[in-house]
């Protein structure tokens, strides 16, 4: 088992609105969570993107650049007309559910690719750097404007 880090636990007081991914071997699933003031309650969207074969065992940048235009793609869909320049500053949370080393909340080395994927010059590198240059790549919101 690997260890992972949990700094703290939720107090039922946190408000704003989250970003969540979880990239299985199938699919990718993007939600948008906004806890507003009354404790207790939250609005979700989320949508579901099939992870295409072809991205299974493509190149790192192929793959968390699929990952960053479907989030792209989420926001543009969910936050049409709005003034997305209050994007910037949304929090994200990532479930990569593959093996990794992880040192910090914001850290994992990949030990492995499992569930079908196998993409070279991932193993044994840290992802986060990875997916963080794609967002910058993709999900510029200067290009939304």
């Amino acid at each position: 088992m690997n260890p992972t880090w949990v700094i703290g636990y939720p107090t039922g007081d946190e408000t704003g609105t989250y970003l969540a991914l979880d990239m299985g071997g199938t699919n990718l699933r993007v939600c948008e969570v906004e806890l507003p003031e009354e404790k207790g309650q939250y609005d979700i969207y989320q949508s579901k993107y099939r992870l295409p074969e072809e991205i299974k065992s493509g190149t790192g940048e192929q793959l968390f650049d699929y990952i960053a235009e479907c989030v792209k793609q989420f926001l543009i869909a969910n936050h049409e007309g709005e003034d997305i320049s209050e994007l910037k500053d949304l929090h994200l949370g990532f479930t990569f559910s593959y093996p990794c080393t992880q040192d910090a909340i914001d850290h994992g080395v990949l030990q492995r690719w499992t569930k079908g994927f196998d993409i070279d010059g991932v193993e044994g590198h840290d992802v986060v750097p990875m997916f963080e240059e794609a967002l910058e790549r993709k999900v510029t919101l200067e290009r939304w404007k």
